[in-house]
């Protein structure tokens, strides 16, 4: 008579379809498998353990997992000396976490969710992981999030629970949790104020001010993901932060990873809170645009990234865009990347302009003007420092642009300069001189042009932002007119039947 162990072996090495499932189960009940995992051999764990797992994949199983007895067995695997009955518990909660709103609450009346605390702080990586996707999937919905946060004040949750066992734990485990209460907080707008509230995130960003260097190295990922979402931003725009993460930048001795870390967050801070410029962009002698200045200076791509991104951020509002407008230097930098040998700078410094161009559009008046003029105008709708990009933009990015489209066929670089072009569109001047250039004649009605689909999107983006110009119909005639009103109508990889029409060569025929 065949063995739980070996129906299972059956089943993990046959298809995982729900007929082999039902198979399996009708022959032992989930409560059996469980029971034979328990005393099982070491040779005969895997294939249960295999097949437990790969049954919690099956919605019409994952009911049956609520049973008395099964779920005491998975609280019980969740302190198991066999690390690979912990990591099994650990998945399986991952798959049943996934199962929506009624689930969770299941998961929560089992304690469950309770027993990932134990899971979090385990030797092995891929279980400890395993327990934090618990959590966040959890921390969505409500029986979870009272388990994780607290039903109040007084009952401060699972997470409360952490937050008080963290001096007595491992660097490796304290930034694990440290790690988990970040991923909670974005995920959670109202897990975020209460994490807040009881000084987690201070927590957080203690790890990382900190004198011990490996402390601090290791903390680099938390600081990253702190600021990567809005509330996260908000929190380190308070208390003093950007003036220490500036002091950090300032210390000779900081470290590689340190320097484009907090010069990343500070370029997040000043997009979300512009009142830090004050600090920040004192002077062009500040830590903060001299370490910008350098990372766009240097030979690495990894540090020009980050220094573009950190300068467009910053530029989001007028107060950092007029700073670096006029560093004189910088921008001669900052335009002279737009056409760097180095594709992933190039890419990523069209794309940076493309968000600084749309943060700061000019006024219909100043969109008509001729470049001579735009630059005497010093008010309006548009501000002088805006004014002053667009000049840059007109005069000096619009024809590296142009150069880019033929000298730079990549497909992930012509998506960029597609929709840098694009952009520029928003300047009368810069569109005058856009449409009829030789670069554009060549490839705007040449359907097969970008063989890549993100192109395709990307240069359907650049001829629906043609559709705008109020001249377009006399510079290209009806047919041509017609042919990209339908390509604006049907979308990127639509092909005419025929399309012979060059641009601007209407009257020979």
């Amino acid at each position: 008579m065949a063995t739980a162990a070996d129906a299972a072996r059956e089943f993990i090495t046959g298809p995982q379809v729900i007929q082999a499932a039902r198979l399996l189960l009708e022959s032992f009940s989930l409560k059996q498998l469980c029971e034979a995992l328990a005393n099982a051999r070491p040779d005969d764990a895997e294939p249960l353990i295999g097949a437990l797992e790969r049954l919690t994949e099956f919605e019409e199983v994952r009911a049956m997992l609520f049973g008395a007895e099964v779920a005491a067995f998975l609280v019980a695997g969740a302190t198991a000396s066999d690390a690979r009955i912990r990591q099994m518990v650990a998945r399986m909660l991952v798959q049943l976490a996934k199962g929506g709103e009624n689930i969770c609450q299941r998961l929560a009346e089992n304690g469950l969710f309770a027993s990932c605390e134990q899971l979090l702080v385990d030797s092995e990586t891929s279980t400890a992981e395993a327990a934090a996707r618990v959590l966040h999937h959890a921390v969505q919905c409500p029986a979870g999030f009272q388990v994780i946060i607290g039903a109040n004040e007084n009952d401060g949750g699972l997470s409360s629970h952490l937050q008080g066992q963290l001096q007595g734990l491992g660097d490796v485990e304290r930034v694990r949790i440290l790690q988990l209460f970040v991923d909670l907080g974005r995920l959670s707008e109202d897990a975020f104020v209460s994490l807040e509230a009881r000084g987690a995130y201070k927590q957080v960003i203690g790890s990382f001010l900190t004198d011990d260097l490996l402390l601090k190295l290791v903390a680099v990922e938390l600081m990253d993901s702190l600021g990567a979402f809005p509330a996260g931003q908000q929190l380190l725009s308070k208390h003093g932060l950007p003036a220490q993460f500036a002091r950090e930048l300032a210390d000779p001795c900081c470290d590689e990873s340190v320097r484009l870390c907090v010069t990343a967050l500070l370029g997040r801070v000043l997009q979300r809170t512009p009142e830090v410029q004050g600090v920040l962009l004192a002077s062009h002698e500040a830590p903060f645009p001299q370490t910008v200045a350098a990372l766009l200076g240097s030979r690495s791509p990894s540090d020009r990234l980050c220094g573009l991104e950190a300068w467009a951020n910053a530029s989001a509002h007028t107060g950092g865009l007029a700073f670096f407008c006029r560093w004189r230097p910088f921008l001669d930098e900052l335009v002279a990347l737009a056409a760097s040998p180095q594709n992933e700078v190039c890419k990523c410094a069209s794309a940076c302009w493309v968000f600084v161009l749309k943060q700061h559009p000019l006024s219909p008046t100043a969109a008509g003007a001729a470049p001579a003029a735009v630059a005497a105008m010093s008010a309006g709708a548009a501000g002088p420092e805006t004014l002053e990009l667009w000049v840059a933009a007109e005069q000096r990015i619009m024809p590296l642009a142009l150069k880019n489209l033929t000298g730079k066929p990549f497909p992930d670089i012509r998506v960029q300069t597609w929709r840098l072009l694009a952009a520029l569109i928003g300047s009368e001047t810069c569109a005058r001189a856009i449409v009829p250039s030789q670069e554009v004649r060549d490839t705007l009605f040449d359907f097969t042009s970008e063989q890549n689909s993100e192109a395709r999107i990307a240069k359907h983006e650049f001829v629906v932002a043609m559709g705008s110009l109020a001249w377009l119909e006399a510079f290209l005639g009806e047919e041509g007119t017609a042919i990209l009103t339908e390509y604006q109508r049907q979308g990127p990889h639509w092909t005419p039947h025929v399309a012979a029409v060059g641009v601007g060569d209407q009257s020979s025929s």
